[in-house]
């Protein structure tokens, strides 16, 4: 009788576990722009801030964009650290706004008088 009822309480256990919702981890942290800082004699950028990761595949900047991200262009990076992204925008960017994209959720944009 011992056994019937242990096997029984196991199983409504089994049961229940089977039931129970599964955690999702999810990955929301979004890159963020401190400060922009442009070299007086050329547009050399430095952008400095939080989660910009290690900037591989699906990491890249957006200079010269609007305020919503759109028209820019991607630009090749010079140096890309967690904190920290150095890169020389194109001399014909016409757009005021830089944005940093890490594993394609974008930043904040951070206005800047690109030349």
């Amino acid at each position: 009788m011992k056994r019937v009822a242990l096997i029984s309480i196991g199983l409504v256990a089994l049961v229940l576990a089977a039931c129970a919702p599964s955690a999702v981890v999810a990955t929301n942290v979004v890159p963020t722009i401190i400060s922009l800082q442009v070299a007086a004699d050329s547009n050399h950028v430095v952008l400095q801030g939080r989660y910009f990761g290690g900037g591989g595949e699906g990491s890249y900047v957006i200079a010269g964009a609007n305020s919503d991200g759109q028209n820019g262009e991607r630009v090749s990076v010079d140096l890309w650290s967690p904190t920290r992204i150095e890169f020389t925008a194109p001399s014909d960017t016409n757009g005021t706004f830089v944005f940093v994209v890490v594993d394609d959720i974008p930043s904040n944009g951070m206005p800047a008088n690109l030349r």
